[in-house]
């Protein structure tokens, strides 16, 4: 009888033993999905490529333009990434953009490949930067700064973030110029290109 009990107890042990090692293997499993799922919203493409794609399609889209900011386009530099868009290298890995030169138009594009735990902090620098420039053009209406302002979007995928303020003007039309499919334009090639990286 006690043969029994102890050979019952042994196999109640072993069946156990078993089940917890089950339990272990699909946690492990899961936190591996979860590991593989935040290496895949890492993009191995360049601030410079992303950019180039939303210049490409404004080009195509608009051959006499034939760029996404055609006013008088500033390269950003080191110094303008501080001063104006409240960032510094050491917040990015890379970063590409362009403001207009010209003091009556608002235009501004900035891609930023962001350095790991610093999304929150560019992505506040950016909404910070479409709102100043807002202020600034707020009373300045000419060449539909106004609008393109309120279509202004910051925008983020993965470790890239940017800000578009951009548009193209329709000469030829009397209406009140509507930007949104400009700045869905932008975004849009962001998105694929961010994502054609992962």
């Amino acid at each position: 009888m006690k043969k029994i009990l102890a050979v019952l107890l042994a196999a109640l042990m072993t069946s156990a033993v078993m089940v917890s090692c089950g339990d272990n293997t699909g946690s492990s499993g899961s936190s591996s999905s979860v590991s593989s799922e935040v290496e895949n919203n890492i993009s191995s493409a360049t601030s410079e490529e992303v950019y180039d794609a939303i210049n490409a399609a404004f080009a195509e889209k608009y051959p006499d333009a034939g760029m996404v900011i055609p006013q008088m386009p500033m390269e950003v530099d080191e110094t303008t990434l501080k001063d104006k868009f409240g960032i510094t290298t050491d917040m990015v890995e890379d970063y590409k953009g362009e403001i207009a030169g010209s003091m009556t138009n608002c235009d501004m594009l900035l891609v930023v490949k962001v350095k790991e735990g610093k999304m929150e902090e560019v992505k506040a620098a950016l909404e910070k930067a479409k709102e100043d420039q807002t202020i600034q053009f707020e009373h300045y209406g000419v060449m539909g700064n106004i609008e393109r302002t309120a279509a202004a979007k910051v925008v983020e995928n993965g470790n890239f973030a940017a800000l578009i303020m951009v548009g193209i003007m329709d000469s030829g039309s009397d209406e009140a110029p509507d930007f949104t499919s400009d700045v869905q334009l932008a975004e849009d090639t962001f998105n694929e290109t961010v994502d054609a990286g992962k």
